[in-house]
């Protein structure tokens, strides 16, 4: 309880400081720079522990040096769940075609030859992101930032939409139904995150503990070909150092993306961004213990992002944004035909999602809202519609500004 309320503190006392600056003469001026978009990136349980790209919908290279700070709040669950992979080619065989939720009626883990993993999830992971961008050519910038997370248990008031009594209620009164996920069966509030991979190491953590952390360094140049035709692109180059004990490694990656730009006049106008990246995780490994977070060596994602904005009379930037991400899945896809998921016994509805859609492609939506004069100011809210091992909720808030 200690790390959130630090957290939560820390992080109002740098809004009272910025926004009661905002109309001072010492805060350089911030234009807006293409879509306004904070780091999106969800509080995937596993991704966390890896360099996963956000991306870049900027115009063009920043001209002075900018700071950028957020704080996520993401609802992690799935019941434990003892996942075999089967060694022998004739026993996958046998699996194949038979409905993944039957599979363990039909495989005995203690007589035949497999390797397994096992998994629970369940609690609040909160985020931090600091990001440092710095112009070092007229069109190229570096960036530079720290991420670290957390879990919790997600008591209010430290986790007001993210909290497990909230996303219950949402479920049996607007959409979902009574208990989809089997959350009250085991108790809301609590927070613990167990993992044993399949070669024996684990991650055994409660609510409290710090999770993982990284440092970030993007490389972006910013070719001016179509600019006149208000197409702006972007290049990046990507270096990541995870920091965990439970994944100490370098990961390296390569991003594009374009924005266009429509005028509806001189006060309003949407911005269309496009983007893809990617990432080879594990590129370098620093320990030898690293514990395996996906089978996939190389992490795709590629993201939509349409943004209206409207300048007010206060020559202030509104922007509402809306955002389709998805990304190739963390485990090689070929596994879940024959995997072997075993359900806990107080477990009934949708008890495979959190294990088994480690083999599918990983998406959400999410909207935005910024408002920008001297200080960019975003919020947004973040929905795993498919179930897909996301957050079922995620909330995020950045102040970005030059310095």
């Amino acid at each position: 309880m200690k790390y959130q309320k630090l957290v939560f503190v820390l992080f109002l006392c740098l809004n009272s400081f910025v926004f009661a600056q905002s109309d001072q003469d010492s805060i350089p001026p911030f234009t807006k720079n293409g879509i306004s978009k904070p780091s999106i990136v969800s509080t995937n349980p596993f991704g966390i522990f890896i360099s996963r790209l956000n991306h870049n919908f900027k115009l063009k290279a920043s001209k002075r040096t900018e700071l950028s700070i957020n704080l996520e709040s993401g609802n992690v669950w799935g019941p434990n769940v003892k996942t075999y992979i089967p060694s022998n080619e004739s026993d996958r065989n046998g699996l194949i075609g038979i409905p993944w939720y039957s599979r363990q009626f039909f495989f005995d883990g203690d007589t035949q030859d497999a390797q397994s993993f096992e998994i629970e999830t369940d609690g609040v992971i909160k985020g931090l992101r600091v990001d440092l961008t710095i112009p070092i050519a007229k069109n190229q910038e570096l960036v530079v930032g720290l991420r670290a997370f957390m879990l919790t248990n997600g008591k209010f008031p430290f986790s007001i939409f993210t909290n497990d009594k909230f996303i219950e209620f949402f479920h049996e009164n607007i959409a979902g139904g009574s208990d989809p996920f089997d959350r009250k069966v085991f108790g809301l509030d609590k927070a613990s995150i167990n993992y044993t991979d399949r070669n024996g190491r684990r991650l055994n953590v409660g609510n409290g503990d710090f999770l993982t952390a990284g440092i970030e360094t993007h490389y972006y140049y910013y070719p001016k070909i179509w600019n006149d035709k208000k197409i702006y692109l972007n290049f990046g180059g990507h270096l990541g150092t995870n920091l965990s004990k439970y994944n100490m490694s370098m990961d390296i990656g390569l991003s594009a993306a374009g924005v266009k730009q429509f005028d509806l006049n001189d006060r309003n106008f949407i911005l269309f961004g496009l983007g893809t990246n990617i990432l080879r995780k594990n590129a370098l490994d620093l320990q030898s213990d690293n514990l395996d977070f996906g089978t996939n060596d190389f992490i795709g994602s590629l993201e939509t992002n349409v943004e209206y904005t409207f300048l007010s009379q206060g020559k202030t930037y509104h922007s509402f944004g809306l955002n389709f991400y998805v990304q190739t899945s963390l485990h090689k896809k070929e596994e879940d035909e024959y995997n072997v998921y075993i359900r806990d016994d107080e477990a009934f509805n949708s008890w495979g999602h959190g294990t088994r859609h480690l083999y599918k492609n990983n998406n959400y939506w999410t909207f935005v809202y910024t408002f920008t004069r001297k200080i960019s100011t975003s919020i947004y809210i973040q929905q795993d519609f498919t179930v897909n091992n996301n957050p079922d909720l995620q909330t995020g808030v950045s102040v970005k500004f030059g310095i």
